[in-house]
């Protein structure tokens, strides 16, 4: 049995996924406290004028989707990396890669069409 990752860039995939989940933490809470505290929610929480609102804004916009695009990546890279380890035919590994990049492309694109559209 090798030790080696069957990619060869198995160290540049778990670095990547360590410096995204760091990212994604301080993304977490720039949002969490743009959402929660910023702004003027109404008593029973966020309704849609006030998140519709916020994303005319293109700043708010643009970090929102570049929140949502490191949340994919860094999700289809966690699972692209555990099913390497499992998955040792090479038909079996282009099958998951190709449904994961379809799967994830996809959520994106309609993630990008939601946020848009409020616009």
């Amino acid at each position: 049995m090798s030790l080696r990752h069957p990619s060869g860039n198995g160290g540049a995939l778990w670095f990547f996924q360590r410096i995204s989940g760091l990212a994604l933490v301080l993304m977490l809470a720039k949002h969490f406290v743009i959402q929660h505290f910023l702004g003027t929610p109404t008593s029973a929480g966020l309704d849609y004028v006030t998140v519709a609102a916020r994303f005319k804004n293109p700043l708010y916009a643009t970090f929102s989707l570049l929140f949502l695009a490191m949340a994919v990546l860094h999700g289809l890279n966690g699972v692209w990396m555990v099913s390497e380890d499992y998955l040792h035919k090479s038909w079996q590994r282009m099958t998951v890669w190709s449904l994961l990049m379809f799967g994830g492309l996809g959520m994106f694109a309609l993630a990008v069409v939601t946020i848009m559209s409020v616009r």
